[in-house]
């Protein structure tokens, strides 16, 4: 058994951390399931003509008349296992391919621990955005591989008609990896014509769910309607974001930004994810000396396309979601240069050492106790002065160690040249 775990430990480390990911945040859950707003919209359906967010409802009511609690998190939860398994299949491929010393696995091992990706995602159960995140990363993965491209564009418009966020949070991310690859190794017509077929079809499903993406009906009656088709009590909230139209849909989730509790807190996410924000600062140094002239402005264009998120901000609430999606825009971007060979895996220097692995394996521990962020509040400590304490002091660490480490790895690389 040793012997197994010293031979395959890379192995045997994802499987662990996958199996906390899983299990820790919705297990409690099953018992609850507290999230009655994201079930709520998988009951809206297109019988009474289209709506916003009806298309996953819609579905699901080819087998399920009558939705329960029960049959959202279910399935909520298969898509959520099955987006794992995806996962870890396109991790083991990468590291198997590009990763020869660890430095890679480390970087993976972050990204999976961190508080504003998967455990975000499985402490949301039930929430849209799994679709959304899933959709980016399929999008990545078929990108990078250039095979099976033909599909890009239809999953791009089922995102906009499971929510029309994708607009703003991901499809930037996309259309900046389009551009990229073409401009980068290869100069195939698909890749254009896939490209603008993909924008035309996101734009016109925007421009649809903006003129007659609201139901005729009074609210009342709508939901009403929609009540009967659930088991349980359908949010106020939910209803009315889905019923009045995207620009009323603004207003009506004006944001708290300004609110001085809401920067508080909002300050303090970002002080939380200042060693995540730090090590894609590092990771995209490196694309960019690894572009020549002719992709410089692409690679900063690829690297201002994964933070769309940040428009979201001053008019919507929830900002560890909009916090969420521009890790996962960046993080796949990363795999997506790595794969690529854009950013080789032999270069990252920073990561490679003892004093490197004692400091990762601080943070990630750290990561693992503070657990996933909030929606709307996303730091969750704020009023708990010893926990809030121990988390920065642990973070301000890492930052400072890591910090020292890319400047002399700098230093080093300059006078190797």
């Amino acid at each position: 058994m040793r012997k197994f775990i010293e031979e395959h430990e890379r192995e045997v480390l994802i499987l662990l951390i996958t199996i906390l990911g899983i299990t820790r945040w919705w297990i409690p859950n099953v018992l609850g399931f507290w999230n009655l707003y994201g079930a709520s919209q998988w009951v809206l359906s297109y019988d009474h003509g289209l709506i916003r967010r009806g298309l996953v409802g819609t579905i699901m009511k080819l087998w399920i008349p009558i939705v329960t609690i029960e049959d959202v998190h279910h399935s909520a939860l298969i898509a959520y296992c099955f987006f794992l398994l995806c996962l870890l299949i396109a991790i083991y491929f990468i590291m198997r391919y590009k990763d020869k010393n660890g430095r890679l696995f480390r970087i993976i091992l972050l990204f999976v621990a961190c508080p504003a990706t998967i455990a975000l995602l499985a402490r949301n159960i039930g929430r849209f955005d799994l679709f959304l995140t899933m959709i980016l990363f399929l999008s990545m993965m078929l990108l990078s591989i250039e095979r099976y491209t033909w599909l890009i564009p239809i999953f791009m418009t089922m995102a906009m008609f499971i929510h029309e966020s994708f607009l703003i949070l991901y499809a930037p991310t996309i259309v900046a990896a389009f551009i990229f690859i073409y401009l980068w190794d290869t100069k195939e017509k698909k890749i254009p014509i896939t490209l603008i077929f993909s924008v035309i079809l996101v734009i016109t499903a925007f421009f649809v769910l903006y003129k007659y993406g609201n139901p005729t009906l009074r609210l009342e009656e709508f939901s009403r309607i929609i009540q009967s088709r659930a088991a349980f009590g359908i949010t106020e909230l939910s209803m009315r974001e889905c019923y009045f139209t995207i620009k009323d849909h603004i207003g009506l989730a004006s944001s708290s930004f300004y609110d001085a509790g809401s920067i508080a807190n909002f300050i303090m996410a970002l002080i939380i994810l200042s060693p995540v924000i730090l090590i894609l600062l590092n990771l995209w140094s490196h694309a960019l000396n690894n572009c020549r002239a002719a992709h410089y402005k692409a690679c900063w264009l690829f690297i201002l396309a994964t933070l769309s998120g940040l428009m979201v901000m001053p008019i919507a609430t929830d900002y560890g979601r909009w916090l969420s999606a521009i890790l996962f825009c960046n993080f796949f971007a990363i795999f997506f240069l790595v794969s690529r060979d854009v950013i080789k895996v032999e270069e990252l220097t920073e990561y490679s050492g003892d004093s490197f692995k004692l400091l990762f394996i601080f943070i990630l521990l750290t990561y693992l106790l503070f657990g996933p962020f909030h929606d709307w509040e996303p730091y969750p400590y704020r009023d708990n002065l010893i926990i809030s304490s121990f988390f920065i002091i642990s973070i301000l660490l890492f930052d400072i160690g890591f910090s020292l480490r890319w400047r002399s790895s700098s230093r080093a690389t300059y006078f190797e040249e």
